[in-house]
């Protein structure tokens, strides 16, 4: 499975994602592609590069977001064998990407390895939660998941499925539910800190891992079900072989759904 989603910061994230992650990119190229905060992502990009090197036989290559400025992605995001994208500004990175989205979903579409961390796994998806703490003056998420009102955005619609994160620390599942209910969203996916989802892109399949809870969230009609599964402890090996448990979607309330209409294509 190539996309890798994870609710933890890049300090809390564990070795096996790293190795997975590490091990994938280097059946390729071996070339990765770091996305950090242009001002303050020297530190992380540092921790990263030392881990990401001794997981595997890669090579990382940092791309800073600036705000008000393009990334500076290649213009073929397919030459990269594996891209990082760590929780930086959801809305900066979306306008940076400008016309770079389309190209960079048909890249994770077609194998490219891709580790999402806080934003960068919120923004895979079809319907992004961006940022935000408050619905309608009422506040859904801790004050550090953003300032103001709910942002929910068009991603890279490379899945289907809403993504949140961190929803034990930062108290985000009420977050995930208003995604649901007031924007086109109708299916969203929570994530403890601890649980890291694994995607395959075409088939939509997945396997939630880690320590932590997975609860599903689905609105139908009005009303909102969600139903809560505890990801499997990662495996002793690095290889991507099905893990205990749900290993194809569920359509009730919602997996990652595998038709075309659910996974998206980049507009």
């Amino acid at each position: 499975m190539s996309i890798l989603l994870s609710g933890a910061g890049a300090h809390q994230l564990p070795e096996p994602v790293v190795a997975r992650f590490a091990g994938a990119a280097a059946t390729r190229s071996g070339h990765v592609g770091v996305v950090v905060d242009g001002a303050q992502g020297q530190e992380l990009l540092d921790e990263l590069t030392a881990r990401l090197g001794v997981a595997g036989q890669v090579e990382v290559e940092a791309f800073r977001l600036v705000p008000g400025e393009p990334l500076a992605l290649p213009d073929d995001p397919g030459r990269l064998s594996g891209i990082v994208i760590t929780d930086v500004d959801g809305a900066a990175l979306l306008s940076s990407l400008g016309e770079q989205r389309r190209p960079l979903a048909r890249a994770i579409r077609g194998g490219l390895v891709y580790l999402g961390l806080g934003a960068g796994a919120r923004l895979v998806a079809k319907h992004a939660i961006v940022s935000g703490s408050l619905a309608g003056g009422r506040r859904v998420a801790d004050e550090a998941s953003g300032d103001g009102e709910l942002v929910v955005a068009d991603g890279l619609a490379v899945i289907g499925t809403t993504v949140e994160t961190s929803t034990d620390t930062r108290h985000r599942l009420e977050r995930a539910i208003t995604a649901v209910i007031t924007s086109p969203a109708s299916y969203a996916v929570a994530l403890d800190e601890g649980v890291t989802l694994l995607v395959d892109p075409v088939s939509g399949a997945f396997d939630a891992l880690g320590d932590g809870i997975v609860q599903w969230v689905h609105s139908d009609g009005g009303d909102v079900r969600i139903r809560r599964t505890r990801a499997v402890a990662f495996p002793a090996t690095n290889q991507d072989t099905p893990a205990a448990g749900e290993t194809t979607p569920s359509p009730n309330p919602a997996g990652v759904n595998p038709s075309s209409s659910a996974i998206g294509e980049a507009t």
